[in-house]
């Protein structure tokens, strides 16, 4: 039987520094990477290092490999099907990851954590907004903090971020678990939430509907995504149910879509909620 492993993978050049607990310091890293991708561990850990954001790799959870017995006690595919859609192995796979990610950061007795992908693109200015975000966040609060590219938002309730950064709250869908600031108090409603798990481990929006999490982002985001995310298996899989999804919507939902987009939206919705686009990465 397949099981979460969480042990910790050090590499020769790895600071061997725990994630931030409360006591000052930066805000630590964990990244999630398969055990067999050290071209990617290798890549990652060489842009934390240059930086100097103490970081640990936590083994990810291979979801195609996983015994049946195992998808059947940690996938809920009922509740997948209800709330988000049926999800492919290497889905289950990174949504476990991202969890045990949760758990080992409260085992550790972090407050604050950043969770990284393997195909994470780091700014230079990545420490300076983790340092940022180490001074405004409070690791009793659940909150959510995406360091990468989100296309809409809100103007209202924008709070600087330094001098030229800004957290800003969510409008529409936000996607994406390359790299994003997570608190303690997030970790463990995370955990609660989302066992067994039922969706993607970036369905923002929906976490924040449930409650669980108040989700910002940085503006302008500072992490982006390497080449590395275009080879990547899952996000292929990952488009093919999405389409699959969206070949079952009737012809009203996209004409209701359309009007809304085109009128509702520019005229009313806009306007009053002081929407605004960053623009995208590329």
């Amino acid at each position: 039987m397949c099981r979460i492993d969480r042990r910790r993978i050090d590499l020769p050049f790895t600071p061997d520094r725990p994630a931030r607990t409360g006591g000052g310091g930066m805000i630590g890293a964990y990244v999630i990477n398969l055990e067999t991708a050290q071209a990617r561990r290798e890549r990652i850990a060489g842009q934390l290092t240059r930086l100097g954001v103490p970081f640990q790799v936590f083994a990810a959870v291979n979801g195609r490999a996983l015994a049946e017995d195992e998808v059947a006690r940690r996938y809920d595919a009922q509740a997948a099907s209800t709330s988000y859609r049926p999800m492919s192995r290497g889905e289950i796979g990174c949504a476990l990851s991202h969890l045990g990610v949760y758990r080992k950061m409260l085992e550790d007795g972090a407050s604050l954590a950043l969770v990284l992908e393997d195909d994470a693109l780091l700014g230079d200015d990545v420490p300076a907004v983790l340092d940022a975000l180490a001074s405004q966040l409070d690791p009793a609060r659940p909150e959510v903090v995406l360091l990468s590219h989100v296309d809409k938002f809100t103007r209202w309730g924008t709070r600087p971020l330094g001098q030229r950064r800004k957290l800003v709250r969510r409008y529409g869908e936000w996607w994406r678990a390359h790299g994003y600031v997570v608190t303690r108090a997030a970790a463990e409603r995370l955990l609660a939430g989302l066992q067994p798990t039922w969706c993607a481990a970036d369905y923002w929006s929906a976490f924040e509907r449930r409650g669980l999490v108040s989700v910002r982002a940085v503006v302008p985001y500072c992490i982006g995504l390497t080449e590395l995310a275009e080879a990547s298996s899952l996000e292929t899989h990952r488009a093919d149910l999405d389409a699959t999804d969206k070949a079952r919507r009737s012809v009203g939902y996209y004409l209701r879509r359309y009007v809304y987009q085109r009128f509702l939206f520019q005229v009313f919705v806009r306007p009053f909620l002081r929407v605004a686009r960053q623009k995208r990465p590329g």
